[in-house]
């Protein structure tokens, strides 16, 4: 250093470097006692028992419908599964938005979003309650780390892609109001593929089977929506098939058959048998705003009501096609026929009108399916029905927000903020006392390095600039006096 610099200001120089390497120092220490803590059992056992969210919006074709699920992770192996800790609504909740709009626990809103091409205020009036009620569920601090997904389905899949593309984008605008984290692929209209891989996913998961040995069977799914049917069911040996689907989760591998069914719901199907039964008188040509009354043999006896449909008294129309190949389900209102449904109870007249909507139905996938199942599927000798509370809506909470996707190859945790925040505040108090003592160490250090030189030298007050840096007549002056 500069001799011709004052011997107190390269003192102070010299402190203020050793306290810059003080403040690093200290900051080293508490960075590597915040990992030691983060990688300790105990701090691992806290993050484990720390719950996450994930909200759920199914847009199906009769309504929009929201979950919210609340899990626990498990760390004690990559290969286990979280634990659902619970699930919203329950059987205890009541809709206030929509009474009986749901036989099992749902918060629903009518009609589905497939209704409301451009209508924007419709879309925000079906998903504004959906979400308020949502975060009534979760605790407003867990709000910016819930991840939350809007996927449709058959309805939404039924439309041309320009207007549900419009919809999905309406829909985004409402939920970008909220304080829930999504991605740009967490919005999005579902495969038939996908919504029938999360039903099989929902239901195994929810009793259990996919956590036991690969020696364990898992049940096969039929779903019946509201405009397709989902059929599911695993399989012994892989195969070059669009339905085909290897998937890996919790620690078996399993190999899967996934049909999903476009206009086989029981809505679609419904709609169709009114039509066939139509086609049997059609409309004469200068009836207007005539009410038809037309027995159904699928229903009960005292059933009356109202029924507006699409395409009856039409010769044929239950063959036409829309653009995707699906039987035709007409929306202009010359299509549109007001009968009044009149319940006649016929089981074998029941048997063979439903069989009759099948067949009107030429889906490629339904003539594979039923291959599939006559030659190469085994036999099943029990079909069990419910449990009704389940539904692919918790397998795509379980899947898109922690686990893989089947065209996966890497597991991620969605838009979770899965990070460490279980510290012990005892420790991180205790931690943040020893940098604060060890930079109060360092400032007094400091200090006794300036005053020290200073007071080591006899005759001068402290302050006084030592006699190497005093001129003569300054010095001769001091001695004088």
């Amino acid at each position: 250093m500069d001799s011709s610099i004052p011997a107190n200001f390269r003192l102070l120089l010299m402190s203020s470097v050793q306290c810059k390497r003080c403040l690093k120092i200290s900051i080293i220490l508490l960075l590597l006692v915040v990992i030691l803590i983060t990688a300790s059992p105990a701090f691992r056992q806290g993050e484990a028992q720390r719950s996450y969210f994930t909200v759920v919006l199914d847009c199906g074709s009769t309504g929009t419908r929201v979950n919210v699920y609340e899990w626990q992770r498990n760390i004690t192996s990559n290969h286990d599964l979280p634990t659902l800790l619970h699930s919203f609504p329950d059987l205890s909740t009541k809709n206030p938005l929509h009474k009986d709009a749901c036989h099992y626990h749902c918060m629903q809103t009518e009609p589905g979003l497939d209704k409301f091409v451009h209508n924007s205020s419709g879309i925000r009036a079906a998903l504004e309650p959906l979400l308020i009620w949502a975060e009534q569920q979760i605790p407003s601090e867990r709000h910016r780390d819930t991840s939350l997904f809007l996927l449709a389905t058959a309805g939404l899949r039924n439309l041309p892609n320009e207007d549900a593309g419009w919809i999905l984008e309406n829909a985004e605008a409402v939920v970008r109001e909220h304080p829930f984290v999504y991605r740009i692929n967490s919005i999005r209209v579902l495969s038939g593929k996908e919504e029938a891989y999360y039903g099989w996913v929902a239901l195994n998961y929810k009793l259990g089977f996919l956590e036991k040995s690969s020696n364990t069977p898992t049940l096969g799914v039929l779903d019946l929506g509201g405009s397709s049917l989902q059929v599911v069911v695993e399989i012994d040996e892989s195969r070059e098939d669009k339905h085909f689907i290897k998937s890996k989760i919790g620690p078996i591998e399993h190999e899967i058959l996934a049909y999903s069914l476009p206009a086989f719901g029981l809505n679609d199907a419904f709609d169709r048998t009114i039509v066939i039964l139509s086609e049997q008188q059609l409309l004469p040509r200068d009836t207007v705003d005539v009410k038809f009354e037309l027995s159904h043999p699928c229903l009960s006896s005292g059933f009356m009501q109202n029924y507006t449909c699409y395409g009856c008294f039409r010769p044929n129309a239950s063959s036409e096609k829309n653009y995707s190949g699906l039987p035709l389900r007409l929306s202009n209102s010359d299509s549109l026929v007001l009968v009044t449904l009149v319940g006649d109870p016929d089981w074998e007249q029941c048997k063979q009108l439903a069989r009759a909507a099948t067949i009107h139905s030429s889906s490629s996938d339904w003539l594979q399916l039923t291959a599939d199942m006559n030659c190469k599927l085994p036999s099943f000798n029990e079909i069990l029905f419910g449990p009704g509370d389940v539904s692919w809506t918790l397998a795509a909470a379980l899947i898109e927000g922690k686990y893989l996707l089947p065209s996966q190859t890497k597991p991620y945790a969605g838009m979770l903020s899965l990070k460490a925040e279980v510290i012990s505040s005892h420790a991180l108090y205790f931690v943040l006392l020893l940098c604060v003592l060890f930079f109060v160490c360092c400032q007094v250090r400091r200090t006794t390095n300036l005053l020290l030189p200073m007071q080591g030298k006899k005759g001068y007050a402290v302050g006084v600039p030592s006699p190497s840096h005093v001129n003569q007549k300054t010095a001769t002056k001091i001695v004088l006096d």
